[in-house]
Order: C-alpha cells, then sequence, then structure tokens
C-alpha cells in the first residue's frame, strides 16, 4: 500500500501543471551572449539529439557535423559528407535533425546542395561509437533540382506530429521570375511535410492539404514563400515560425498555429511582407493570403537585410524570458525579439550585437544558441531579483491562502527567481537547502523544501509557528534575498489534493490494491467506489497532532501522528464515519482520513467531497461511487 500512496503522491504533483508565466517585455540591452565554444567553421545549423547526452551539434557549410559534448568541441567531426556537398553562397551542408526516437534507431536527417547544385534531404544512421556517424549509411529520401544557386531554404525540422518539414526557397532570381513560390505543381516556395518512416522515400502523409489537388505536389504543406533560411517549432505550443528573407524591401516572420491543416499561402511573390509586390496593387483582394506576425523593413542594397529566424524561449535558466521569440538579422547582426499579449504580437529591438548571425539553435533543455560562422553563443539574461508574487504564497493542495495556513502543512510560493536550477528533494528530512537557494519566516526560522524552480519553491510550514497570526517569508538564491511577505496563519487549513483538473480527489479504495475512487477510463488505475468500502484520502493542513515529528522530518508509523482537532468528511453533503486521521508515516506534511462509505452514499460519477476540520471546511473535490445494485427481491407492482 506504501507504493500505492507514493504513486498517488506523484500523481497529485504532477497534476499541478502550472501556466507558464506571461513572456514580460524583454530589455535586450541587458542580454548577454555567453560564447560556449569556436573552432567551427562556417555554421548552418545548431540542434540536438535528443537522446539526454546533453550534446550539441553544429553543422558547416562545407559538409561536415560537429559535436560538442557539453565540456568540448570533439575533434573527429560526427559526419563528413564533404565528398557529395557543393558548398559556397547559399549552397552547402544546410541543417541536419535527429529523429524524434533517435536514442532508440540512431537516425539523423540532413539537407544538403549535391555536387549538380540541387537539394538533397538523406537519413544517416549512427554508428557503434556514439559520437561518429555510419558514413555509408546514407539513404535518399527526397531530391529536387535547384533552377539557380540561390535561394534553397535549407532548413529541416521535425513538427510535433512526427513528420519532417522541409523549407524550400523560390529558387532563385530577383522576384521569382516564374512565380514559382505560387505554382503549386513546383516545390519550389514552399514548406513541405514528409512521412519518413515508410521505406527509403519521402512519402506525402495523407493529411497533407494538396494530397488529391490535380498537379499539385503532394509534399505541399504551405506556399508563397521566398526564401525560409531557418523556421522553427515552438516546443511548448507547436506553433511554426518562419523567418521568410525578403526581396529588398521587407524581412518577416510567418506563423502557422499548432493544428492548421496546412495550406496556408503566405503571400510572395503577390506580397513581400504586409506590401503588395507583384501586382503593385490589390494583391491581396480576397483577404486569403497570410500576413506576416512580424516584420522589419530592409535597407536595400546588396545586403541590407536579411531575416534569420530563431526559437521561442521555452528553457529554465531565464524565466523571465519565457514565450519570448528571438530572431535576427544577418545583415546588420541586429538582433530582435517579440511576444504575444492579448492575441498580438509586440517586436522589441533592433539591438546591435556586432556579430554575423546566422543561424539559431535549441539544446535539450530549451536554452537558444545562434552561432556566426565560427563561434556559438547563448543567449543569457542577468538573473532576476529573487521575488515572491503578491498573494503568491498558497496551501499546496488548494492553491488558497483563505484564512491562512497551518503550521505543519504543505505550502507553495510562486514568484520569479526563485530558484537557479529545477531540483526535488530526496528523501526525509526534507533539505533546507535546493535548486540554489533556501527559505526563512521571520528572518530566523529554516523552511524545509520539497521541490524548487524557478518559477515556485513548495515546502513545509514549520511546526514552530504554531500560535502565530502571521509570519513574514523570505527567499534567498545565492547572494540575493527576496523581499518579505507576510503569510497569514491559522490553526488548520484543511486542502485534500487532487489528481487532474477536474478536481478528481486523491482518494485511494482501501480494500482495491491502491486504485482510486474515480470514473473508470478517465484516469489510470480507478474504479468507482462502492458503499462500505473505506477510501484514504490525502490532504494537507489538518492542523496539530499527537506525536508530532520535528519539521521536515518523516512521520512517524508507531506510534501514528493522530490529528489533535476533530474531523468530519462529507460526501454529497452527507456525512460519513471517519475511521482514523492523521499524517501518513514517511512523509513530511501529508495527511491521511480514512473514511467508511455509508451504504446511503450518493451515487455519480463527479460527488463532492469535502473535508472539514474543527468547523473550516477544505475545497471541494471529487470522488466516483457506484450505483447500488437493483433488488433483486423487490416486489414489481402489478
Amino acid at each position: 500500500m506504501l507504493y500505492s500512496i507514493r504513486r498517488l503522491v506523484a500523481s497529485a504533483a504532477l497534476a499541478l501543471v502550472l501556466a507558464p508565466p506571461a513572456a514580460a517585455q524583454v530589455d535586450l540591452a541587458e542580454l548577454t551572449f555567453a560564447e560556449v565554444f569556436r573552432g567551427i567553421s562556417g555554421a548552418t545549423s545548431i540542434t540536438h539529439a535528443g537522446d539526454g547526452s546533453g550534446r550539441l551539434f553544429v553543422s558547416e557549410q562545407v559538409g561536415r557535423v560537429l559535436v560538442h559534448d557539453g565540456e568540448s568541441l570533439l575533434s573527429a567531426p560526427f559526419l563528413d559528407i564533404r565528398d557529395r556537398v557543393r558548398a559556397g553562397g547559399e549552397r552547402g551542408l544546410l541543417s541536419l535533425a535527429f529523429h524524434p526516437d533517435y536514442a532508440a534507431n540512431g537516425y539523423f536527417f540532413v539537407n544538403y546542395t549535391d555536387l549538380g547544385g540541387g537539394t538533397v534531404v538523406s537519413r544517416f544512421q549512427v554508428s557503434s561509437d556514439s559520437n561518429l556517424a555510419d558514413q555509408e549509411s546514407e539513404v535518399i529520401l527526397f531530391q529536387a533540382a535547384q533552377p539557380r544557386r540561390n535561394h534553397n531554404g535549407g532548413q529541416i525540422q521535425f513538427g510535433p506530429d512526427g513528420y519532417l518539414y522541409i523549407g524550400m526557397g523560390d529558387g532563385g532570381g530577383a522576384g521569382d521570375p516564374p512565380n514559382l513560390a505560387q505554382d503549386l505543381s513546383s516545390v519550389m516556395g514552399k514548406m513541405l511535410r514528409v512521412d519518413i518512416d515508410q521505406g527509403s522515400t519521402a512519402l506525402a502523409p495523407e493529411s497533407n492539404p494538396f494530397v488529391n489537388t490535380p498537379n499539385a505536389r503532394a509534399e505541399i504543406w504551405a506556399y508563397g514563400l521566398r526564401n525560409p533560411w531557418r523556421f522553427s517549432f515552438d516546443r511548448l505550443t507547436g506553433d511554426m515560425f518562419i523567418g521568410d528573407v525578403g526581396q529588398n524591401a521587407v524581412e518577416e516572420i510567418s506563423f502557422q498555429p499548432a493544428g492548421s491543416p496546412g495550406g496556408e499561402n503566405y503571400g510572395w511573390r503577390l506580397m513581400e511582407g504586409s506590401r503588395c509586390y507583384n501586382p503593385r496593387t490589390s494583391c491581396n483582394a480576397a483577404g486569403s493570403l497570410v500576413l506576416p506576425i512580424l516584420e522589419y523593413a530592409n535597407s536595400g542594397g546588396n545586403c541590407g537585410g536579411s531575416v534569420t529566424g530563431g526559437y521561442r524561449y521555452r528553457g529554465t535558466r531565464h524565466p523571465q524570458l519565457s514565450g519570448t521569440y528571438f530572431f535576427a538579422d544577418y545583415c546588420t547582426g541586429e538582433l530582435f525579439a517579440a511576444y504575444q499579449e492579448d492575441g498580438a504580437w509586440e517586436q522589441l529591438g533592433p539591438r546591435e550585437t556586432g556579430i554575423t548571425i546566422r543561424t539559431f539553435g535549441e539544446d535539450e533543455a530549451g536554452e537558444i544558441y545562434f552561432a556566426d560562422s565560427g563561434v556559438v553563443y547563448r543567449i543569457d539574461a542577468p538573473r532576476p531579483l529573487p521575488q515572491i508574487s503578491e498573494g503568491g504564497v498558497v496551501n499546496s493542495a488548494t492553491l488558497r491562502v483563505d484564512s491562512g495556513l497551518a503550521p505543519g502543512s504543505l505550502a507553495t510560493a510562486f514568484g520569479v527567481g526563485l530558484a537557479t536550477a529545477t531540483e526535488a528533494a530526496e528523501g526525509r528530512p526534507l533539505p533546507y537547502q535546493l535548486g540554489g537557494g533556501s527559505m526563512t519566516f521571520n528572518d530566523v526560522t529554516a523552511v524545509p523544501q520539497i521541490f524548487a524552480a524557478p518559477g515556485q519553491r513548495n515546502f513545509q510550514i514549520p511546526w514552530e509557528l504554531a500560535g502565530l497570526a502571521e509570519a513574514t517569508l523570505a527567499v534567498t538564491v545565492e547572494d540575493m534575498t527576496s523581499p518579505a511577505v507576510t503569510v497569514p496563519l491559522a490553526r488548520v487549513s484543511p486542502g485534500v489534493f487532487t489528481l487532474n483538473s477536474l478536481g478528481q480527489a486523491a482518494a485511494l479504495i482501501a480494500s482495491s490494491g491502491g486504485l482510486v475512487a474515480g470514473p473508470a477510463g478517465v484516469i489510470p488505475w480507478a474504479r468507482p467506489a462502492r458503499p462500505g468500502e473505506t477510501l484514504l484520502i490525502f490532504a494537507t493542513g489538518l492542523g496539530p497532532v499527537t506525536n508530532p515529528p520535528g519539521t521536515g522530518a518523516a512521520a512517524s508509523a508507531d506510534p501514528i501522528s493522530a490529528t489533535v482537532e476533530p474531523v468530519s468528511v462529507l460526501v454529497g453533503g452527507e456525512p460519513m464515519t471517519v475511521v482514523s486521521s492523521g499524517l501518513v508515516p514517511s512523509f513530511s506534511g501529508l495527511y491521511q482520513v480514512n473514511v467508511e462509505l455509508s451504504e446511503n452514499a450518493p451515487s455519480g460519477s463527479a460527488v463532492p467531497l469535502v473535508i472539514q476540520v474543527a468547523g473550516v471546511d477544505s475545497n471541494t473535490t471529487h470522488i466516483a461511487v457506484e450505483e447500488p445494485p437493483a433488488n433483486p427481491t423487490a416486489e414489481v407492482a402489478p
């Protein structure tokens, strides 16, 4: 049963999925660019293998892929296909992408210009040495002749749907003379979407928008692009951002929301950004073209502007950057950022960097990198002053403060800069230092912690605060301490833990071997409870106990730490028989109430359950209670 309790507690913690902090207006002037490594030449892409190794892989335009193992750049290239690549200008080895299941199958993919000047997308496999590819394992999956030597696109990325996306330029030539970007019979000027798991050829999924359109290339996912040099997917939302290089007036970022069925027309050559190009007027009379979410002016000339599409920040080092999209200009070395607020995109910048930004990339943790020809940099931000949000200290079960929080209970503090790393406590007693920081009440009382992250800390309110009406809480991270906030205290603050957003109570059926009293099929390992069965309900904040453990220490099993205040349980508004209530042995701050369901307990898939302690109600949660069987001996009226 202890295993079931641990599983239930873990599930309750995982069910608390909080929305990421809204992107704030980033001060680009405060960003720093940490040099991670140098020694590459002509970087074209930066990515990771998704295999837990933490390595970064950089493709070089000449035809090599190099590996940085987290400490140094390895001397031997991961892949060297210089004998197959035509490099120079906008041609060469342009990107690579690792299969979503790379850790199991060892497949990765490259996009390069072959010796004849055409686009090739092929698959390779890693060798028995994880830092060396099998040079002879190439399988060519897709090829396309290029009419000119520029506007090859070149980015490949796996989308959240598991398909490979291929960015294709319009084939070159000022103004797309053949209008290939609008021609559905050509792959030029398109975003392609292909299935690479069905053999030795890239196939168009049946869900592609033009599969059944006569004379259209089935691989096309979206069209009307000039040169989508770099594009990316938001790892949190699945949205696609496309940096489309302009002609001589406008550089743009186009956008495709997650869940789109495809088929968007991004306008080129009818439009350049939000301006008419060819024709000069009435280019979007039907309003069917998808306009960019972000754009800036190109100053014209040989290199007056060339957008380098980037990534939306989803890392953990700098929570204040969460949701911020970064992009840059190759020609000017300017860095831009943008964030979405109330459905509209706000653009920030530019900031001069003095760096020719050729490409962006992400590591496994979501940190953002960029590279010039020979150096890879990471975008960093100043560590913010730790700050607890106003009203941000709450009961961990209810996410409310109500009249106060009870000593001994589990609480959560939300804010910014609350940790330097994400870390969970291991074992008991709970640590006082976690995630690079600590917490104190009233400047002197140390606080045992369960979980730490930049945006929140979960902790136990010290038993030593019993009897106080309030206390001040501060967080110290390395050498910085947050302003103290006042936390109201109460003798009891009952809260029942829930397993999902529907309010399913963390309640086990005692005789079932660990099943949750919930609707079968809605959550794993659940069934409705039956009248007469005993439920084990998990909660916090039930107040003082007999045989109290030390703050942060595990509760004892013999003798049990029983609650002092009277506890009652209502199911569907009806009182149930409480068998026992107290702290869960081997845990800190976690209470368990054992209650017997009466024969007249209301039935249903979401029956309200409330714990009352000393007349104070908990949050309202739900359990499932089985319908009573029909009485087979009941007389049937004539």
